[in-house]
């Protein structure tokens, strides 16, 4: 139920041809990752949109980073072995966190088994959210007989709890549609948490191939966008001693996309003081 307020197993390894609707949006070609930090235990990159974690594909965040290691030592190709301790969907970019030796692996995921880990996503959705901090805690269940979709929680398939706080920070038109970008806080990480958060909350994310709108478009239809509008923005994390707390950030990939106003529409602001 959303509410306005004032205020990591590894999974399987996928194949081509599994249930991930991409509706013809590629992975780049080849692309170099981008490196935000690393050190002799972790590295932290800013995931591309649209390329998966790792499996038998052409371009993975696991090819990339072992590219890049192996650059930088030869004997990488075959002794090193990167440990992914949380997980980005396939269309989701932003900051992502890899250990590369067991301890780093093993103090990190800890941190987010205990949920001590802060995360914040930018999002660009459809639809105009009134100014506020809003609580968005159904719980989320597979769907049966789609083993990749989520849904809601119910009486019979209860799934397993959630919280993500959401504050719109600005408000735009997207192709004639408006929209709202929030800032998203998720204090658990269940699969696709966000995504339907948002959908049960009437603000799909623009570009949202499985969920919103969006799906319902062909590849070459010139509404249809460029990608999924969710971003990994910032991943506060403790590492090993002596370097302590870190804040990972990237820049936000949306800036000057659209034009926002800190304020939403006159009329719909009218509308809301009449209600």
């Amino acid at each position: 139920m959303a509410t306005k307020e004032g205020y990591v197993a590894q999974a399987p390894r996928k194949k081509e041809g599994d249930g991930v609707t991409t509706r013809g949006r590629k992975p780049p070609r080849s692309p170099e990752i981008d490196v935000i930090y690393e050190d002799e235990g972790y590295v932290v990159v800013n995931k591309p949109a649209d390329v998966r974690m790792d499996g038998e594909f052409d371009v993975t965040v696991e090819k990339l980073v072992r590219a890049h290691m192996t650059k930088k030592d030869a004997t990488w190709e075959k002794e090193g072995k990167i440990r992914f301790v949380h997980q980005l969907d396939y269309a989701t970019s932003g900051v992502l966190l890899l250990a590369l030796t067991r301890p780093a692996a093993a103090f990190t995921c800890k941190q987010f088994e205990r949920r001590t880990v802060q995360k914040k996503y930018l999002a660009l959705v459809y639809g105009t959210i009134p100014p506020g901090t809003y609580k968005y805690d159904e719980h989320i269940a597979n769907q049966p007989g789609l083993d990749f979709r989520m849904t809601v929680g119910t009486s019979s398939n209860p799934g397993r709890s959630a919280l993500t706080y959401c504050t719109p920070v600005g408000y735009g038109e997207y192709l004639g549609k408006r929209v709202t970008k929030v800032l998203l806080e998720p204090s658990s990480g269940r699969r696709h948490q966000l995504r339907v958060h948002l959908l049960t909350a009437g603000f799909p994310i623009v570009g949202d191939a499985t969920y919103a709108l969006d799906s319902e478009l062909g590849p070459d239809d010139p509404s249809t966008p460029p990608r999924m509008f969710l971003h990994a923005w910032n991943l506060l994390i403790k590492l090993p001693a002596p370097i302590g707390f870190r804040l990972f950030e990237t820049e936000d990939p949306f800036k000057g996309f659209v034009e926002l106003s800190p304020s939403p529409p006159a009329d719909f602001s009218a509308l809301v003081s009449l209600a």
